[in-house]
């Protein structure tokens, strides 16, 4: 899976300019696939500046066209291309503890008419103004000369665009995510792979998403479910392939890729083992007994 984040931290040839906690990026995208996964340790903030690209998640999908822009929640997610026509674009990437200082540091009082969210979306759109848009746009000129700009200039500016985001009513539900990420300094352990174990990561890279190194993530799973992250997460999606199996008329090959597993032969392995039976058996049997 592609780790957008890593990849565009650590690759050279792109305008980019690197702070202690957040990464500013201008890219066109390296994936040559119309369809692929990605994801990502850090939230995001992107900014189209030509052509269009897809973000697709379990429960909706976002068309971002040209001079449109959406608040991206840091993790996994499946990304389509259009390669009718060249696309580019501006990233924002940001950690839980960048967040938290822009928001106690510049919103201020302001978050005393915040909300606190439950369960917030992975992706909301950002309502362009015309000062946001040009905020954006003078990025540039730091991009190209990153190493003439002092980074508190750029961090100043950053937190700007993020204060403009904010004060736009318009834009209230990114404010209020904002606000809950500010709060909890990211999400706990728990809500993150609740939401993320239908992905194909490593575990150290959910440990990475989780903020934790691999020895604490493990240390973690061993204090509260008495395992290791590997077989919890084997039996979530074993547990969810068998529900999509009964209710839905999806191919064990689609069912596979929607439940995170490897491949084909790594599901119909790991199903095997667990079960003692192929999932297409154990499908047949399910539906003759209910016939």
């Amino acid at each position: 899976m592609f780790d957008s984040y890593k990849h565009f931290l650590e690759t050279p040839g792109y305008h980019k300019i690197i702070g202690e906690d957040y990464l500013i990026v201008e890219f066109k995208c390296p994936i040559k696939e119309e369809l692929f996964d990605a994801w990502s340790e850090c939230h995001s903030i992107v900014y189209v500046l030509n052509g269009q690209k897809k973000w697709i998640m379990p429960s909706n999908e976002y068309l971002v066209k040209e001079n449109q822009s959406i608040f991206v929640r840091k993790g996994a997610f499946k990304n389509q291309q259009y390669f009718e026509e060249s696309f580019c674009v501006l990233m924002f990437f940001m950690k839980d503890d960048f967040i938290k200082r822009c928001m106690e540091n510049d919103i201020g009082q302001e978050t005393m008419h915040m909300q606190k969210l439950e369960h917030p979306n992975f992706v909301y759109r950002i309502d362009v103004s015309e000062s946001l848009r040009v905020l954006y746009q003078s990025f540039f000129s730091y991009l190209k000369q990153p190493e003439k700009t002092p980074q508190k200039i750029i961090e100043l500016k950053f937190r700007e665009m993020l204060m403009n985001i904010c004060m736009n009513p318009k834009n209230s539900s990114i404010k209020n995510v904002l606000y809950t990420l500010a709060q909890n300094s990211g999400f706990t352990v728990e809500q993150i792979m609740e939401e993320q174990y239908i992905y194909n990561l490593k575990v150290e890279e959910y440990a990475r998403l989780c903020g934790q190194s691999i020895s604490t993530f493990k240390r973690y799973f061993k204090k509260e479910y008495d395992t290791t992250p590997a077989k919890w997460l084997m039996a979530k999606r074993l547990n969810l392939a068998r529900k999509l199996m009964l209710n839905t008329d999806f191919t064990i090959q689609q069912i596979c890729y929607d439940c995170g597993f490897e491949s084909d032969s790594h599901f119909i392995r790991s199903f095997k083992s667990a079960y003692g039976i192929t999932p297409n058996n154990w499908r047949s049997s399910k539906s003759q007994a209910v016939g």
